[in-house]
């Protein structure tokens, strides 16, 4: 019986303690904090794990050194207790990143912001993380070659960290299964069914099947992001109130190999709006780009970089660099996220001036919503949703379940990129067939590794593969249609595709690719 299958067997038997609606990072931390406590677990979202805002972030485990200008103290505090948790758990995907901020202004806005950046290394307590330093205009012109200095009055290293968030997303999830929790992708909620004051069970289609389910439990968390509003409607047709306001944020991979491989850089915007861009040495040799931050109110299916966006990145970077410059030809893709911010009724501010923070409530006596939050605070978030769940009662108290601890492995390969656990998976598949250690043509991937995502990591697509479990898409500049037969035949016979599905994944991945590789 193929694996889901058997998993959708499962969840239409049982009678969950906890059903989490959204597969984004919030609702993967929120189903491993409840699989830790023993309850029983199912995850479900209508797209791939990791589909929305939890692929299409800055990519970074930080503070928010600019939140503390709002005085949002309580939110870098945690947001930086939280990533020194992420270094230790999620070492081969959380990794310390150093930051070079210049000094443009005065030497009055050098004491400013080192006064700043003390503040954010006082709050990081314990970190393993080091302080800040200053450093000499000389330093940034032996550090930093292709800055020009002319302006630039010194400037100050600092350190935060970057991840892979789907790979990240992806890899909670399997912790949770791993503890006994169902995870479902493409199981779209479509209803809710409701008993007095309670929602006790919902209706679900499998979108790779057509077929519809019913699934129980006896709490119901809605962690949906930036669909939260969708949701809340399709939960009460009455509620037409907004409860997000989303902001946009695009971003630009590309090759720029003069950029520093080392160290982001932060840059001011050439318009003035007091902003900074960033350039990030990220996995495989790429250099991300970002990031704008602008009110959004199209469609959240798919989101479009827009050319303007693109030219006000290259602009605002080319202006602080000297003979090389980074053109529209050096990028190789481009994505665009939604933050999903609160609404704060207060339509005069700015994006970028709206709080990070979240919040919990009830919706009905069984059924309640997260939303907002950081990425960084995800775990946090999880934990003080669960603390509202077990305040009522609902569910039975149980003793935390340790994750088993899995010791690393002598000269495996795998263990740096995937960690001990995968890395064994990996090693075990590699076995099965001597054509399992090829590597795919100009990437640097196994075909172990692609049967690994589709196993263990619930990649169901094409797309899942390129976009979320891989950096293909966003590596693969021109489309290459003889990598994608090759990965869709490996797929195709893990998971019984006919051709009429080949065609079908074809397509859709087709539509993917554009999207990343397109600015209107």
């Amino acid at each position: 019986m193929p694996q889901r299958t058997s998993t959708i067997q499962c969840a239409t038997s049982e009678l969950f303690d906890l059903i989490v609606i959204g597969g984004g990072i919030t609702g993967a931390g929120i189903a491993y904090s409840a699989a830790k406590k023993g309850w029983k677990i199912a995850i479900i979202d209508k797209e791939d794990f990791a589909f929305g805002t939890s692929s299409r972030s800055a990519k970074m485990i930080h503070g928010g050194l600019r939140y503390l200008q709002n005085l949002q103290v309580k939110l870098v505090k945690e947001a930086l207790h939280e990533r020194e948790h992420l270094l230790k758990q999620y070492p081969h995907l959380v990794k310390p990143q150093p930051f070079f901020m210049p000094v443009y202004k005065s030497a009055f806005s050098k004491i400013k912001l080192g006064i700043g950046l003390s503040g954010y290394d006082y709050l990081t307590g314990g970190s393993s993380m080091p302080k800040h330093k200053e450093i000499s205009t000389i330093e940034i012109k032996e550090r930093f070659p292709q800055l020009k200095t002319d302006s630039i009055k010194g400037g100050f290293i600092y350190y935060d960290a970057k991840t892979n968030d789907a790979r990240l997303t992806n890899d909670v999830i399997q912790d949770a299964v791993d503890l006994g929790a169902v995870a479902l992708n493409y199981f779209e909620l479509s209803e809710f069914h409701a008993t007095n004051n309670s929602i006790n069970e919902i209706t679900c289609i499998d979108k790779l099947s057509g077929i519809n389910y019913n699934l129980k439990s006896k709490v119901i968390v809605i962690a949906t992001g930036i669909w939260t509003d969708e949701l809340m409607q399709k939960l009460n047709a009455e509620d037409h109130r907004k409860y997000m306001m989303p902001s946009k944020g695009i971003h630009l991979i590309v090759n720029a190999e003069h950029l520093p491989k080392d160290c982001v850089l932060l840059l001011p915007t050439v318009n003035g709006d007091g902003r900074m861009l960033w350039c990030m040495p990220w996995e495989e040799n790429l250099n991300i780009i970002g990031t704008t931050d602008t009110d959004y109110k199209d469609g959240k299916e798919q989101v479009w970089v827009q050319k303007e966006e693109v030219a006000y990145i290259l602009e605002s970077v080319n202006a602080q660099l000297k003979e090389k410059k980074i053109t529209e030809e050096d990028i190789l893709s481009v994505y665009a996220g939604i933050r999903p911010l609160l609404n704060d009724n207060d339509e005069h501010k700015k994006s970028n001036q709206r709080s990070r923070d979240y919040q919990i409530w009830w919706n009905t006596e069984n059924t309640l919503t997260i939303s907002g939050g950081k990425l960084t605070s995800f775990l946090s978030m999880a934990e003080n949703c669960i603390k509202t769940i077990e305040e009522k009662n609902i569910i039975p108290s149980s003793p935390l379940i340790e994750n088993k601890n899995i010791t690393d492995t002598e000269n495996n390969s795998y263990t740096e990129k995937y960690g001990n656990k995968n890395a064994l998976l990996i090693e075990k598949i590699k076995k099965e067939d001597t054509q399992y250690s090829t590597l795919l043509k100009n990437y640097p991937y196994s075909i172990a590794e692609i049967i690994f995502f589709i196993r263990h990591q619930h990649a169901e697509k094409l797309d899942d593969i390129f976009t979320r479990r891989t950096l293909i898409t966003y590596q693969m500049k021109n489309y290459e249609e003889d990598l994608i037969e090759n990965v869709l035949n490996i797929m195709a016979k893990e998971l019984n595709w006919n051709n009429e599905r080949i065609e079908i994944e074809k397509i859709e991945y087709k539509n993917a690719w554009v999207l990343m590789h397109s600015w209107k």
